[in-house]
């Protein structure tokens, strides 16, 4: 071999080898976590935003999925992103990280889904009060949500519950979030927080009569085969905060930065398609099954709980501004 071809095939090489570097840099991937188990809705939801991000990236930005709770319980997983340890994760009830949200989070404080998404991500005060706060104190940027459903509470054949007063002393789980605790105290409950993955076997034991969650997480989780009655309260809209490391999200770059906001809007879109879809699916359900649904007198419940924002300090002063926004 010549001295010329030589040197020629020594740059060829070295132009692959760096064009495979660049090549490498170029692709960043978001490492995503979240409790709700692999094949549900909101999972799909995500997995959607994903393929978008590449798509549109042309494979410059990518997600790294890991469901059903793979990487910790779901405020685990908050402390991960604030630490720069994973990269992104969602959760609605992040009362203990700010503390403000709480009167954002209490029962029947929003009028509907609509009402909560127009509060949540696109209101000065939300963007006051809680946007800005997450960046601040914890380097977490929020930026879109996904929809979960309406959270129902659900007993077991012992504990029947039709209005406010039959929730006087019954055991129920929710999760280890203040403001639902301190509501649902409010109203006489036994409340008790723990896990979400053990919350199966402490219904089937008895260690809690009651819990309550939205249909698909009812019907993912098998709840309906240890409890008796889906009371169809709606008490929350689970709507979970989709949120981002920080620095990482600095780090992408203004085109991959919209991306990423689009490609999540779609898919907060599809998320809210498949919830209502599946929400009166898993009724039949749950009736084929035998469980008792009840309705409720709505404004007898929203009446039981209204003096939860007075709980907390400035909770009134916000639940009324939230009120104001339509």
């Amino acid at each position: 071999m010549s001295k010329k071809i030589l040197i020629l095939t020594v740059i060829v090489l070295m132009v692959v080898l760096l064009g495979s570097t660049v090549l490498a840099e170029e692709t960043i991937v978001l490492k995503y976590g979240h409790i709700w188990v692999s094949g549900h809705g909101i999972d799909k939801a995500v997995l959607l935003a994903g393929e978008l991000i590449e798509q549109r990236s042309n494979g410059r930005l990518k997600l790294e999925v890991y469901p059903g709770g793979q990487l910790g319980p779901q405020f685990d997983e908050m402390e991960n992103v604030k630490l720069g340890l994973q990269d992104m994760t969602m959760v609605y009830g992040i009362d203990r990280y700010c503390p403000d949200f709480t009167t954002f989070n209490l029962p029947f404080v929003f009028r509907d889904e609509f009402h909560q998404y127009n509060v949540c991500m696109q209101s000065e005060l939300s963007e006051k009060y809680v946007k800005n706060y997450m960046l601040e104190k914890h380097g977490i940027r929020i930026i879109g949500m996904l929809y979960h459903g309406a959270r129902m509470l659900t007993t077991n054949e012992a504990n029947p519950v039709k209005s406010p007063a039959d929730v006087k002393g019954l055991k129920l789980r929710t999760p280890d979030i203040t403001a639902w605790i301190k509501a649902w105290q409010s109203i006489g409950a036994n409340v008790t927080a723990f896990p979400w993955g053990e919350l199966y076997l402490a219904l089937k034991q008895g260690i809690v009569e009651a819990q309550e969650n939205p249909l698909t997480s009812i019907r993912d989780m098998a709840f309906y085969e240890v409890q008796a009655n889906i009371i169809l309260t709606e008490h929350i809209i689970d709507y979970p905060f989709v949120m981002i490391n920080e620095a990482k999200y600095q780090s992408l770059g203004e085109e991959l930065q919209e991306i990423l906001i689009r490609s999540f809007e779609d898919a907060r879109l599809f998320s809210y398609a498949i919830a209502k879809t599946e929400e009166s699916r898993n009724l039949e359900y749950f009736k084929e099954q035998g469980l008792n649904i009840v309705k409720i007198d709505k404004d007898e419940w929203i009446k039981a709980f209204d003096g939860a924002p007075d709980m907390f300090e400035g909770g009134r002063e916000i639940y009324n501004k939230i009120q104001a926004i339509k």
